[in-house]
């Protein structure tokens, strides 16, 4: 017996094989493990949304070793799934690494400063995950100092056109001073390198210009974050500097995107912020 046309194609919609669900991912843009002024950690939360299916992510940790500057891309399956509604917190999620065997001996003892991926089959509504980061030390007098982040989606994060943040330095009244560190994230699936502009803020006058290269002794290799300290320090930058504009722009169509910390220099306890991102062309 013939089917009709339409019926036919209907029947075809059905009997085609079901399409696997696309894993959301989100990627955070730093997580360390390191000694600087104070010792840094990073505490990690991997939350999944009531009413969602429960879900086992795969975390990547991806970072440039200080041993042979070798770009190590470690992956940590979280084992147990994590149920919609519920959470699972990483005291030291850099530390859960070295304690698995994910990291190689030879990092072990290294400090690491990387970013995190989470990638989480069988979601497919970015809202469904929650990743929270929050780099911490100790304080001076007790407790901790600590800033805290959220994950983003890794497919969309970036900008291949520019990234730019204003950042500044010096007192605040009687009340201490400040620096400022800034980094950059390559996002994409290539490496590039990138230049940096730093202009002033109220001139708009270019103070400095760099590739990151320059700095860093390479480009920036896809998933990798380096990062610039106490920025008003660098050569080139005038003393009498308080305020920077900061502009990224890549030398090639990767998506980068970028971050800044105010840091007070006496206590040491920071404030993170994205860098603005303009849509790519």
């Amino acid at each position: 017996m013939k089917m009709p046309r339409a019926a036919a194609a209907v029947f075809g919609l059905l009997s085609l094989p079901a399409l696997a669900a696309a894993a959301v991912s989100q990627r955070v843009p730093v997580v360390t493990q390191v000694q600087g002024v104070v010792f840094y950690r990073t505490l990690l939360m991997i939350g999944v949304a009531s009413g969602s299916p429960a879900v086992a992510p795969t975390l990547t940790l991806t970072y440039r070793s200080p041993v042979d500057a070798t770009i190590q891309s470690p992956v940590l399956p979280v084992g147990t799934p994590i149920s919609g509604g519920t959470a699972r917190t990483f005291e030291d999620v850099v530390q859960t690494f070295k304690d698995s065997g994910a990291i190689r001996p030879a990092d072990l003892a290294a400090g690491i400063f990387g970013t995190l991926t989470v990638d989480a089959p069988g979601l497919t509504l970015p809202s469904s995950l929650s990743v929270v980061a929050r780099t911490y030390s100790p304080g001076a007098e007790g407790g901790t100092n600590g800033i805290a982040y959220v994950g983003r989606d890794s497919g969309t994060s970036g900008s291949a056109s520019k990234v730019f943040a204003f950042v500044r330095n010096g007192t605040f009244g009687s009340d201490g001073t400040t620096r400022a560190n800034i980094g950059l994230v390559n996002e994409g699936s290539s490496g590039t390198d990138v230049r940096i502009t730093y202009l002033d803020a109220v001139s708009g006058s270019q103070i400095r210009a760099f590739n990151l290269s320059s700095a860093a002794g390479h480009a920036l290799s896809p998933g990798e974050v380096y990062q610039l300290n106490n920025i008003f320090g660098s050569p080139g930058v005038p003393a009498s500097t308080r305020l920077i504009n900061v502009e990224a722009v890549p030398l090639s169509p990767v998506p980068i995107s970028g971050y800044a910390v105010q840091l007070d220099s006496v206590t040491n306890d920071g404030s993170f912020f994205l860098m603005t991102e303009e849509p790519s062309h």
